[in-house]
Order: C-alpha cells, then structure tokens, then sequence
C-alpha cells in the first residue's frame, strides 16, 4: 500500500535575510561609527569616494580602518546611544521562528554593532554575515571581510554571494533591506521587501518589490492573501485616451481655447470631469464645457475604446479567486455601458462611477461603498491603477495601492507616491495576490 505522505506537499523552506543599518536598526550606525571615532580629517575622502560611487565599501572600509581609534567600552556606549533597534522586529522574529523560517542578518556593516545591540534587546540565535570590526588594545582598529566576494571586491559583505550559497538550501528565498548594499541581491531573491531607497532602485530597475515602512507590516504583507481587488478603469483596463482626447478637444474648439495634446490630456484625465473642466474653463462656461463634452463623448467613447492588451487574460486567470470590480472617476453610465460593450461587465461585483452618489476620487466613498457591498476588508482589498490619484485614492481609503507603471506615469514617478507595489504589466497581477509564505 502506497504511503500517503508521497502524495503530500511538503512546507516550503524558507530563508528571510535581513539587512541591518536602516532596516532592522532605523539609524544607519556605519558612517556615524566612522566619523566619531576617526583621528583625522581624512575619513571625508574616503566616505565622498564611496559616496560619489567611485570605489565600493570594501575600499572605503581600506581607507578609514587605519585612522579609527575605539575601545570596546566605546562601541558600547556608541551603540547604546547611536544604534535603535526597529520596536517590531523582536515580533517579527518571534513570527517567522513560530512557522519555521529561517531569519539570517546580512549587513556590510559591522558584526560588533550588530550583536551588541541585539544582546542589549536579549536578542539571541541569529546568524550574522558582516564585516568584522577588531579593536586591539591599543585601541587601533583592522577590519576584516570574511564574507567579501575576491572576484569582485566591491562590497565589504557580498549580500548577493551570501544569497546564492543558500540558494539549494531553500525553497524560497526573501531579502528584506533598504539601501545601495543590497542591489545586487534584490536582483536575484525570490521575494523582496523593500523600504526606503532599495524601493525606488528597484521601481527604476523594474525589479519586483513589495514596499514596506517597517517589520510591522511584515508578516501581514508576507501570509495575506488578497481577497478583493479593485481597478480604475481609464489607462488601466481600458484605452479610451483618444476619445477623452477628441472629446475635450473638440469642447475647447466650441469654446474658443486651443487644443491640447494627447499626452497632455493623458496626465490629468483621473481627475473627475469637473475638476478637469474647472482647471481650463472659465467658471462661467465650466456647465456648458461639461455639457458639451458629455454630448460628444456619448457619440464616440464605445467606438474609440479597446480593451488593454493582457486585461481579458488576467481577469480569466481572477476569475473566481477574488471578488472584482471597477472604481473610477468615468460617469459611472458612461463606465457600465463600456464594460458591457467591452464584455467586461459580466466579470465584476459592483462597477461605481462618477455621479453614482459619491464623491469622485481621491475620496474614499466609492470605496467604502465597494467594500460595504462585498463585505471586503480593508487589509484584503486592493486597487489597480495607472495614475498618481489612484495611489492617494487607495491611500485615502486604507487599502494597498498596486500601481501600473505605463508611457504616462514612469515607475519613479509613481514610487515616490508609495504605492504597495509597482507592477511593469498588469498581466502581473494574479500571481501577487496569494500568500508568499
């Protein structure tokens, strides 16, 4: 009789590696460590260099070894007074150690700062990958790189080199950092959880991240499994530019003002219709400029509007695993009368537009409204959109913003607006929707 467990899935292995300075402590202690503790002026050099990008850690760490002075009871005090622990990463750790995965700390800063602030927080049993800082007794400093990679040299601690030696070890591998160090492994984890400047590197370089603040959000943003999804409707699953475009051309010219471009038009049309009328209008013709935009509008939108490239097959590939619908600042006539022409409308819960009885976006009413009517919650629930509103919208709402980067709106743009995710094609979507771990 065949054993049953052949037929079972075994749990993933799972490697979490964390970088320090700036992640799991909020203050970066390296350069601060550096200038407080060095005999000469010098130490500028060196830190401009690696700044600037002209050499790498390892070359700065070369430069500013021989010109520190420290004892141990400095360090101590420097890391008491300098070092903060992130408050929710004793919690953090707590959670991964109860599901069983692996938490290792990867950092091109120094071994010393790290485990004298993780014993000062009674924090024990952690591997650390870091460049050692040894103090002699004559208070002169060397710092070593066990863990440099010789055939390039650029970093003190090769994050990515670490990252590959485990890499038959584990079925999933996760990166979580912040900074310049941790590029290259970005590049080639399973997962990335990204805060501050690792976010925008990896938006500009088209790398898949997951944006976080702190160790809070962590284990949410890893187990949750996205229940409700919510999309915009303009530039997002449908290209309606050049009816939007030909329409508010065409009330300009009935009006007396000059045209606008596509790209132009393109760049304000999430904004509802009045907001966009009274920022060109006179206040005075803002209801006949409405008017005679909707009139023309009404005449061309279904002819001049095709579904997105990929949106049919993604929503195939939803169907059934979340609840689905469409927010948008289109009159919400306008958007049901499309989706049905379009053979969108079968697919989705609700479809809330302008003048439905809520206030347009960036006001959270459509999506209370959304979430009320399909007893979503906010922690579960998302919205997809290709535009600056639709990120302030969500946020206004509580809910995640996953935003798609396009010709209009380029991935830098958009990251400054901290959206949860920035997605390169919105064919991408499905598989960020279940749980990581």
């Amino acid at each position: 009789m065949p054993h049953s467990s052949y037929h079972e899935t075994l749990p993933q292995k799972i490697l979490i590696l964390c970088d320090f300075d700036g992640t799991v402590s909020v203050k970066d202690t390296v350069n601060r460590l550096v200038r407080s503790h060095c005999i000469s002026p010098e130490w500028r050099f060196h830190v401009k260099r690696y700044l600037r990008g002209d050499i790498g850690s390892r070359e700065a760490y070369l430069g500013v070894a021989p010109l520190m002075r420290m004892c141990r009871q400095q360090l101590e005090e420097f890391v008491l007074e300098h070092a903060e622990l992130d408050p929710h990463f004793p919690d953090f750790l707590r959670w991964a150690r109860s599901r069983g995965i692996d938490v290792k700390i990867v950092s091109d800063g120094f071994e010393a700062t790290i485990r004298t602030l993780f014993r000062n927080h009674g924090i024990e049993g952690l591997e650390i990958f870091a460049n050692r800082l040894i103090i002699g007794e004559d208070s002169k400093v060397k710092i070593e790189h066990p863990y440099a990679n010789p055939d390039c040299g650029i970093c003190g601690t090769c994050k990515l080199k670490i990252l590959e030696s485990f890499r038959s070890d584990y079925d999933k591998i996760i990166l979580i950092g912040d900074g310049e160090s941790d590029r290259h492994a970005a590049q080639n984890a399973d997962v990335v959880i990204a805060l501050k400047d690792l976010w925008h590197y990896c938006a500009i370089k088209g790398i898949p991240a997951i944006r976080a603040e702190s160790f809070a959000e962590v284990p949410l943003l890893l187990t949750r499994r996205i229940e409700a999804v919510t999309f915009d409707m303009d530039g997002t699953l449908v290209d309606s530019i050049d009816s939007i475009t030909d329409a508010f051309n065409y009330m300009f010219a009935q009006l007396g003002y000059p045209r606008m471009t596509r790209d132009q038009i393109i760049r304000v049309t999430s904004i509802s219709l009045m907001d966009f009328v009274r920022s060109f209008l006179k206040p005075e013709e803002s209801e006949i400029g409405i008017k005679i935009f909707r009139e023309y509008y009404g005449t061309i939108f279904l002819q001049r509007t095709t579904v997105i490239p990929g949106v049919r097959e993604m929503l195939d590939v939803l169907n059934g695993t979340a609840t689905i619908g469409i927010i948008t600042n289109k009159k919400g006539r306008y958007a049901r009368i499309l989706a049905e022409h379009l053979g969108l409308a079968t697919r989705m819960k609700r479809i809330i537009g302008a003048e439905d009885g809520f206030k347009a976006k960036p006001s959270p009413e459509m999506f209370v409204e959304f979430m009320d009517s399909v007893s979503g919650e906010r922690e579960t629930t998302i919205y997809v959109g290709d535009a600056p509103i639709d990120i302030e919208s969500a946020r206004n709402a509580g809910i995640d913003a996953f935003a798609i980067a396009g010709d209009f709106f380029s991935p830098e743009e958009l990251a400054v607006l901290k959206p949860r995710r920035i997605l390169n094609n919105i064919s991408e979507l499905p598989k960020y929707l279940s749980p990581v771990v």
